[in-house]
């Protein structure tokens, strides 16, 4: 803190009194690709590290159409009504200019947004994987130590993002649609396994039997895999957002599942492997960062790569040739 410069003391005193013009402040300097934004940005991470660590980190999926915001709207709204504090975090891996959808996710949720105890933020990529989970993970420690009670992280579809997304969370929801086609077929193994529950949602009018039948079929294709944890089983259950139905029972699916794994010492069990993959993943982007920005990597690597193209030499050999360089 000594070191800190004013500006970021500002900061870093900003956040710890859940100031959000000072919280989004300090997120955009964590975003930033720039040196200098960076090195301030560690400072504040380092600074605020001590006060993270409370909050129930919940990551929340789903199919396009699933209803994520409307969700996410009507479990925020339920859980300031019980007096907590609650941040979104949208994540799109698609395209950190543009935004994806994950800009309208404010307009979708008109009333989180504008709630005092509510903080909405999308969380560009980059352009990589790697570049959402590193900027993603370093927002929901600044909204931990911002005192946010829940942080909800949000991806925009079924795909690699949710691997990065369940790598930074407690709980990994996945809701579903009942009735959109042959739902078993329509998700992807690896998210099944990394569940922690699924949700059918939209269970509601003339889609309630629908929905039932989708949560039998559901949890027939659960039983088949082999859990996560020893000491949870993954539910499936169904809710309807519209109608705030059923989320009152996922919210204490939730809180059950944070006591078990708190009681079994697995929940800082996970989260201190979450903390090493993080730390191997940063330094797999370091060393690619670093190796595209050596000046005889960017000399020699367009001919190589039409040398590999053309077939005059192999990937291997190509490769071993252009991280040579990096000892030069």
């Amino acid at each position: 803190m000594k070191s800190a410069t004013d500006a970021t003391f500002d900061l870093i005193t900003g956040i710890r009194s859940g100031n959000r013009r000072m919280l989004a402040k300090a997120i955009t300097l964590v975003e930033s690709a720039l040196p200098e934004h960076q090195a301030k940005a560690q400072e504040i991470l380092d600074a605020v590290l001590p006060l993270s660590g409370n909050a129930v980190r919940l990551g929340i999926s789903g199919v396009p159409g699933v209803g994520k915001s409307t969700f996410i709207e009507s479990l925020g709204m339920m859980l300031i009504a019980e007096g907590k504090r609650v941040a979104v975090l949208a994540v799109d891996p698609s395209s950190s200019r543009s935004g994806g959808s994950i800009l309208a996710d404010k307009t979708r949720m008109e009333k989180l947004s504008v709630e005092p105890n509510a903080f909405i933020r999308p969380s560009p990529s980059g352009g990589t994987l790697g570049g959402v989970a590193r900027k993603t993970r370093e927002t929901l420690l600044i909204c931990e130590a911002a005192g946010f009670d829940v942080v909800i992280v949000e991806t925009v579809g079924v795909g690699q993002s949710e691997v990065a997304v369940a790598s930074m969370v407690d709980f990994f929801l996945v809701l579903m649609l009942a009735g959109a086609g042959d739902e078993i077929q329509g998700i992807k193994k690896g998210i099944l396994e990394m569940a922690d529950a699924i949700a059918i949602n939209k269970a509601d009018g003339d889609n309630l039997e629908k929905a039932d039948l989708a949560r039998k079929d559901y949890q027939n294709a659960l039983n088949l895999l082999m859990p996560n944890s020893a000491v949870w089983t993954p539910p499936v259950l169904t809710c309807s957002a519209i109608e705030m139905r059923g989320i009152d029972t996922i919210w204490e699916t939730v809180l059950d599942h944070r006591a078990r794994l708190m009681e079994s010492g697995l929940l800082q069990q996970n989260r201190r492997k979450q903390a090493i993959s993080w730390l191997w993943s940063l330094i797999e982007e370091g060393l690619k960062e670093r190796f595209h920005r050596h000046p005889l990597v960017q000399k020699l690597l367009p001919d190589t790569v039409v040398e590999v193209e053309s077939g005059r030499t192999t990937p291997s050999a190509a490769a071993t040739r252009l991280l040579n360089l990096l000892d030069r």
